[in-house]
């Protein structure tokens, strides 16, 4: 029985979603939680892992089961053994066929700033906070550089997975409120670090660290790496929408 699940989570006091040694993640919880329920181990697959600290308002995974179960009664009861932070919104029954990881077309990033009004109390750990004021239009003619397919191994952290380091980026939409500015990023697919990479770079032109030359070069050339790591901290990233 191959199960689909929806969850989200803050990811404050995570390694990120994939299983290590010695170290607290999303899929190490899940696991431990449906061997307690179903006596089965399972591997929960992932639509794909999110860093240590990033969050997620929609994730997908899968994993797969030998005995029948009733799935209103399985979510429920998943939750009541979740820590606060980590909830289950959907449960499914799909196809075997079904992979969260290789069946998904598309995913999309959030990325939220605060600029020059402190973070509050509750704010701390979801959104990055930046102290000066960041130009909309200058953010939106970097961006348009991301656009389309590329290689991407400039902006990535080393231990990427895949053999592949060429990306589809198809929409960058930047929306300002106030103090506020979300960064949404829809791709065919991530790499390690990419988007942090790519918002990083972008704050970084408009605080006149880096030349539009650069970027433009480093998207063209393997060759022509930025001169230093401009990634920004996870605290401000979420994964937002699977798409299959």
């Amino acid at each position: 029985m191959n199960i689909k699940i929806e969850l989200e989570y803050i990811g404050t006091n995570y390694c990120g979603w994939q299983k290590q040694r010695n170290s607290l993640t999303i899929q190490q919880i899940l696991e431990d939680v449906i061997f307690k329920l179903t006596k089965e181990k399972v591997i929960m697959i992932g639509s794909g892992r999110t860093d240590s600290g990033v969050h997620a308002k929609s994730q997908i995974a899968n994993f797969t089961i030998q005995k029948k179960i009733n799935l209103k009664g399985l979510k429920i009861n998943i939750n009541k053994l979740l820590p606060n932070d980590i909830k289950i919104k959907k449960c499914n029954r799909v196809s075997n066929s079904f992979h969260s990881q290789f069946s998904s077309l598309q995913k999309t990033y959030l990325y939220k700033i605060k600029s020059i009004n402190d973070l509050s109390v509750f704010e701390k750990g979801k959104i990055f906070f930046y102290k000066n004021s960041l130009e909309i239009e200058k953010l939106k003619k970097i961006a348009s550089h991301f656009l389309g397919e590329k290689n991407f191994i400039n902006f990535c952290k080393k231990g990427y997975s895949g053999e592949s380091t060429v990306r589809k980026i198809e929409s960058i939409k930047i929306s300002k409120k106030g103090f506020y500015i979300d960064i949404k990023i829809t791709g065919n697919g991530f790499l390690r670090g990419m988007v942090r990479l790519i918002v990083g770079s972008m704050i970084n032109f408009c605080k006149g660290n880096l030349k539009e030359e650069q970027i433009i070069n480093a998207l063209k050339f393997s060759s022509k790496p930025l001169p230093r790591n401009y990634s920004v901290p996870a605290e401000g990233l979420y994964l937002i929408k699977v798409k299959y």
